[in-house]
């Protein structure tokens, strides 16, 4: 609701980060956009009636929004394989964990469940439980609906708390919802912690404007919630609450309380690693690869419509920042994006097995960013209805490229008949450049489609509840890395059947310890075979034991 006079406020908390009204934040523009009439006043008597278009515009923000929701869902309800990079592997992972004890799959001679109080926890619980009552296709597609829907809601909720009256601009969430590198690779549970983050936010932001039960009971679970979902989203939202503690000059009661609501979390993350032994190696990036890093904010499938994206967002900046009324600023909220931004320039851009950890601070950026502007009413609308456009031109390409897609993976999925039931593959794979391809974790749907055994779906330890129990030669390692050599040897020994995709310097190789079954493009199947590799064959690949 809003107010259209000041009015005295029982708390001392201004969450919106300036003083004033409740209603109407010190500082922040008003509507100059009124028609005037004659005499120079608003020309009240020609408007239409608030009940005339209260209705009309709560019919046109549901249409609205209904149709953004679909646009979010078609690239994953209207094909048979959505175009998501690591999806395959992480559904094939739940779809084993599911079926251990499933006789007619014999995977528990394979594969063994490795359950912690690790974070990273959601995805997979979400998916064990859905396969109680749907297949995985559907549950997996579930999962997908809710990551895509949750990230623009949670940035709406707190943004109606830390900026109230700037709803409109959480349109901009669905270009992060969507985004290649936090969704379409697969890391659907740092899109899940950033929904969670921003709600988490919000309803502490409520709680110390005006602390109730409800919040005080929602917030604990939430904040455990959000670090069995992503570690890093934990430590995240635990600075910003610092942070906004010091700016805010909350009491030290009200910063106690922040804190303590992360040590339920920080005990079991110490429980879970007593037991481990992980590389705690740090890699940094250079400033020349950080600048470049932050166009990840914008990637898609297309560069020419990221190009597009880039430009229209700095033109939608540089003309909010120089219209008039000029663009206010929320200074505890500013502050607390400004610490996150400062942080992304010095944090290390892989910690052990995390790889791009310095990047995945950058969605947490632009979407409390998003939570310090304030500008004219219909300045907001503008800027929404441009981020609306960019989306539907995103969206549209992403639906427009999934559906092209399906002939050529169908393609591929028909390499899952040539390979019989329970058989042991091994997937070999391009990493050229590590440029981003939807064939990557493909072969991960013959787990499910003939409950092949692999050792290359994720088995981080501490990462995933999942682990391989076959004691088998793997030339990756946990995370399913590039592969610069192989033992062909330990192959032929270990395996039934080789998944080659682009990789044409093994064909020698392969051809010496197996026989192709399937070709397609780039697609090669082999059975391995039990004679001994030859001399020659070794030496056209380059690639012998000697180079394990």
């Amino acid at each position: 609701m809003v107010v259209h006079h000041c009015a005295t406020r029982s708390s001392s908390i201004n969450v919106g980060g300036t003083a004033g009204c409740a209603g109407a934040p010190e500082g922040a523009p008003h509507d100059e956009d009124a028609p005037k009439n004659r005499q120079g006043g608003t020309d009240q008597p020609n408007r239409p009636s608030t009940s005339e278009v209260q209705p009309l515009g709560q019919c046109l923000l549901a249409a609205l929004t209904l149709a953004a929701a679909a646009l979010l869902l078609a690239p994953i309800w209207t094909v048979r394989y959505p175009l998501l990079i690591d999806y395959p592997n992480h559904l094939a992972s739940a779809f084993a964990l599911a079926h251990l004890n499933d006789p007619a799959f014999h995977l528990n001679q394979f594969y063994a469940a490795n359950w912690n109080t690790y974070p990273y926890l959601t995805m997979d619980v979400l998916l064990l439980g859905l396969q109680r009552i749907v297949s995985i296709d559907i549950a997996g597609r579930l999962l997908l609906s809710l990551a895509v829907l949750s990230v623009p809601a949670g940035a709406w909720f707190f943004i109606r708390r830390a900026n109230p009256g700037q709803e409109s601009l959480s349109v901009w969430a669905l270009l992060v919802s969507s985004n290649l590198f936090f969704f379409l690779y697969g890391f659907l549970n740092l899109q899940f912690s950033l929904a969670i983050g921003l709600f988490l936010l919000g309803v502490w932001l409520r709680h110390l404007e005006r602390p109730r039960a409800i919040s005080w009971c929602a917030l604990p679970p939430l904040t455990t919630m959000l670090y069995f979902t992503h570690l890093m989203s934990f430590g995240v939202v635990a600075v910003v609450m610092t942070v906004y503690a010091i700016v805010a000059r909350l009491r030290w009661r009200q910063a106690l309380f922040a804190w303590g609501l992360f040590l339920p979390g920080a005990l079991l993350y110490l429980h879970a690693t007593m037991s481990l032994h992980a590389s705690h190696a740090l890699q940094f990036r250079s400033l020349a690869a950080k600048a470049a890093g932050l166009l990840v904010v914008v990637l898609s499938y297309s560069p020419a419509i990221d190009f597009l994206t880039l430009l229209v967002a700095i033109g939608a900046v540089v003309w909010a920042r120089r219209a008039k009324p000029r663009v206010a600023w929320g200074r505890h909220w500013l502050w607390v994006t400004g610490c996150l931004f400062a942080l992304y320039w010095i944090f290390p851009a892989s910690y052990g097995a995390g790889m791009d950890a310095d990047r995945r601070l950058l969605p947490f950026v632009v979407l409390l960013g998003l939570g310090s502007l304030r500008m004219a009413p219909k300045r907001g609308r503008a800027l929404a209805a441009i981020a609306a456009l960019l989306f539907g031109l995103r969206g549209s390409a992403l639906e427009i490229d999934s559906v092209r897609a399906q002939p050529h993976l169908a393609s591929m999925a028909e390499s899952f008949r040539a390979i019989p039931k329970g058989a042991r593959v091994l997937p070999l794979v391009d990493w050229a450049e590590g440029r981003p391809m939807v064939e990557r974790h493909f072969w991960a749907y013959g787990v499910i489609q003939g409950g092949w055994f692999s050792p290359c779906l994720f088995h981080d330890p501490g990462v995933q509840p999942f682990a391989i129990k076959a004691k088998v030669y793997n030339p990756y390692g946990p995370a399913f890395a590039e592969v610069k050599s192989v033992d062909w040897t330990a192959v032929r020994n270990d395996y039934d059947y080789v998944w080659s995709f682009r990789s044409p310097q093994f064909s020698g190789p392969l051809g010496t310890i197996g026989a192709r079954v399937f070709s397609s493009g780039d697609l090669e199947v082999f059975r391995v075979t039990s004679s001994e590799p030859t001399l020659a064959g070794v030496a056209a690949g380059g690639l012998g034991k000697e180079d394990r």
